[in-house]
C-alpha cells in the first residue's frame, strides 16, 4: 500500500503543479495583452490635437464681472441685500458690505428701483475687513493673553493680536503693550 500512495501524491504533484504553472502563463498573458493596449492607446493619443474646445462669447455684464470692475445693480420686487450679495459674492455674508457702500442704515429696508453700487469681491473684502475690526483701549495689567480672553473667549488666540498690532518686545521676546494704548482687535 505504501507503494499505491507514493504514486498517488507523485501524481497529485504533477496536478498541481501544471495548474500553477498554467494560472502563471494565463496572468502573463493578461499583462501583456494590458501593457499592449495601454501603449497603443499612448501612440495613437500623441498625434491628436488636445482641447478643440468651442468659442464662447461674453455680454457686457460678464465681461465687467470677469475683469473685476465695479457694477451698479437696480433693485426689483423681492430683492434683499442678502440675495444680492449671493447672486454677485456667492455668500450672503457680504449684505453689510452692501450696506456699507450704499449708505444703507437699516440694511433691512431697500427700495424697488434704486440702484446699488456693487464693489468688486476684493474690495468687497476690504470693506469688510473694516467693519469686523475693532479696536480695544489698554487697561493697567493687561497682557494680549487677557485681552484674547475678554474678546475672543479664549486667551491662546492672543496672536491673532500680536500678528495685527505692532507691539514692542521685551528681552525675552514676549510682548510688550502700554495702558492707555488702543490695539485693534480683528474679528
Amino acid at each position: 500500500m505504501p507503494k499505491a500512495r507514493r504514486s498517488f501524491n507523485k501524481f497529485l504533484s504533477k496536478i498541481t503543479n501544471w495548474q500553477d504553472s498554467y494560472t502563471s502563463l494565463i496572468l502573463g498573458a493578461i499583462i501583456v495583452i494590458v501593457l499592449g493596449l495601454l501603449v497603443a492607446n499612448y501612440f495613437n493619443r500623441r498625434s491628436q490635437q488636445i482641447g478643440g474646445g468651442e468659442q464662447t462669447s461674453q455680454s457686457q455684464e460678464e465681461a465687467q464681472k470677469a475683469v473685476g470692475a465695479p457694477q451698479e445693480y437696480k433693485i426689483v420686487a423681492g430683492d434683499s441685500l442678502s440675495a444680492i450679495s449671493e447672486k454677485f459674492y456667492e455668500t450672503a455674508e457680504f449684505f453689510p458690505v452692501l450696506a456699507e457702500v450704499n449708505n444703507i442704515s437699516n440694511p433691512d429696508i431697500i427700495f424697488t428701483d434704486s440702484t446699488l453700487k456693487v464693489p468688486t469681491k476684493n474690495e468687497a473684502e476690504t470693506v469688510r475687513v473694516q467693519l469686523t475690526t475693532t479696536q480695544y483701549q489698554v487697561q493697567s495689567g493687561d497682557t494680549l493673553f487677557t485681552i484674547s480672553e475678554k474678546v475672543y473667549g479664549n486667551g491662546s488666540k492672543w496672536p491673532i493680536l500680536d500678528r495685527a498690532n505692532d507691539v514692542g518686545r521685551l528681552p525675552n521676546g514676549n510682548p510688550l503693550i502700554f495702558a492707555g494704548s488702543t490695539i485693534v482687535i480683528p474679528r
